[in-house]
């Protein structure tokens, strides 16, 4: 058992999964799993400077022995002096139980990630979990875009969540916890058959276990591909969707002709990153089925179809042009005047094109481990752009975890200070903007559509770190500029 402590140790240090100065907060139910992620943490600590370790604990009070178990992880934090952080789930749901329960537990971490200022949120999720999370999300959709399961890392609450022990089988962490001595509680919830994952962990996962012993070593290198394959699959249908969509603010309009000459593969992906793009700005979902409606009515050759969709609105072919919009305005003449809207999600942690000139990534900080000066790791920054002209600017702890990236609107205003608010126009005429550079720039919002800067002009002070502000993430916005 000292193997898994060695190797836990090990992995975490290669992959970075913390770091001295890390402020890591452990989801712990009083599990097996997250007890044994406890203590491996608390070695980590032993044997890393500066690592502080907090617990975060959800009583869902569905159980009698809820009350027991939070007595004794405040019993457990206080003789070790883990500061200790305890929400109780009092509106209980009729039903929808088990995500409603997720949702009051990632809302009460999130919220300490930002009030605490902890960089990483680490659960102990493991390759058993993975493995019943593939089989259900196969089970339930057939999706390729979710099949690969957890990822170990991602971004969250301003930091990011790890899962460091997504390798690691159950039977080796309760080996671990016997031969340790780790107290943990059994959660009976766990084995009520009402319950799909209960079901798939009972009854399915033990005979393909049984068939082959490497099942969540092969299962673990899947996810992996999985992940590696749609990561790069959004990369290239991202490019696609810039070079072709045509955004309006009731409509989506994209070129019939180069989606027919893609093969019969490549038309569904891009059809369905298309529905993805809708259903992000829109809130209008494309199921499997219209997708394959739309599908066959383009190969069919016909001059005008139509696909109806819920809420009014519809996908229609007209001519050479593939239409989404609201059925009213089906007979609408198009207003050609009209500047096509293009929008571009960047979550933090990740980077994009802009356009073929312009590369733009939120990059998580980490320190130099002889300088201890905080850098951004020059693998996240694509080789092609690492000579282009560029801004880099920390930003403040509490910037959003995504970010929208869109062309100006007439009334965008920007608050460069907590009382200075300005026209985006105003921006363009006091910089002296060419008309030709001002249809160039980005306005880049929250979700919401609050603007967070002008690139390359000007950024709110939203997006400016504070002189006090533990640094986590920057801006970097690359440009080459046209000769």
């Amino acid at each position: 058992m000292e193997e898994l402590a060695q190797g836990f140790l090990r992995q975490g240090k290669e992959e970075k999964l913390w770091q001295p100065g890390s402020r890591i907060l452990v989801a712990v139910s009083g599990g097996v799993d997250s007890m044994v992620l406890l203590q491996l943490l608390e070695l980590v600590q032993a044997t890393e400077s500066e690592v502080m370790l907090a617990v975060a604990h959800v009583n869902h009070q569905l159980r009698e022995e809820s009350a027991e178990e939070e007595a004794y992880l405040r019993g457990y934090c206080e003789k070790r002096g883990i500061p200790l952080y305890i929400r109780r789930w009092e509106s209980l749901p009729v039903s929808g139980m088990e995500e409603a329960a997720r949702e009051f537990r990632y809302a009460f971490f999130q919220e300490l990630m930002q009030d605490h200022y902890f960089d990483t949120l680490m659960t102990a999720h493991h390759a058993d979990d993975q493995l019943e999370t593939m089989l259900m999300k196969m089970m339930r959709d057939g999706n390729v875009q979710t099949a690969g399961g957890m990822r170990k890392r991602r971004a969250f609450g301003g930091g990011r969540l790890v899962r460091p022990l997504l390798d690691i089988p159950k039977e080796a962490l309760i080996a671990y916890a016997k031969a340790h001595e780790v107290h943990y509680y059994e959660d009976a919830t766990n084995y009520l058959p009402q319950v799909q994952r209960n079901r798939v962990r009972q009854r399915i996962v033990p005979p393909m276990k049984e068939e082959n012993p490497q099942l969540l070593a092969h299962f673990g290198n899947l996810a992996q591909q999985l992940q590696w394959l749609t990561d790069w699959q959004e990369q290239e249908l991202q490019k696609w969707y810039r070079q072709y969509a045509e955004v309006k603010s009731e409509s989506l309009r994209l070129p019939i002709a180069p989606i027919v000459s893609l093969t019969k593969g490549q038309r569904y992906f891009t059809l369905q990153y298309c529905a993805k793009a809708i259903r992000q700005n829109w809130q209008v979902t494309v199921n499997d089925e219209q997708l394959n409606q739309i599908l066959r009515s383009l190969e069919s050759g016909r001059p005008q179809w139509r696909v109806d969709l819920a809420g009014g609105w519809q996908f229609r072919g007209e001519y050479d042009t593939l239409i989404f919009g609201p059925a009213s305005l089906a007979t609408t003449p198009v207003v050609t005047s009209e500047v096509p809207e293009q929008q571009i999600r960047v979550k933090l942690g990740e980077g994009t094109y802009l356009s073929q000139n312009e590369w733009v990534g939120f990059l998580a900080m980490a320190p130099d481990p002889v300088t201890g000066n905080l850098y951004i790791n020059p693998d996240d920054i694509p080789e092609k752009v690492k000579l282009w002209s560029e801004i880099d600017q920390p930003l403040p702890i509490n910037f959003p975890t995504e970010a929208v990236f869109r062309k100006r609107r007439d009334g965008d205003r920007i608050q460069l200070t907590p009382s200075l608010r300005k026209k985006v126009s105003r921006i363009f005429i006091d910089k002296k903007t060419p008309n030709e550079m001002r249809e160039r720039s980005w306005v880049m919002t929250t979700v919401d559509d609050q603007v967070l800067g002008v690139l390359p002009q000007a950024l709110s002070y939203l997006s400016i770190a504070r002189e006090t502000d533990k640094i986590h993430y920057r801006l970097l916005y690359k440009y080459r500029k046209e000769e």
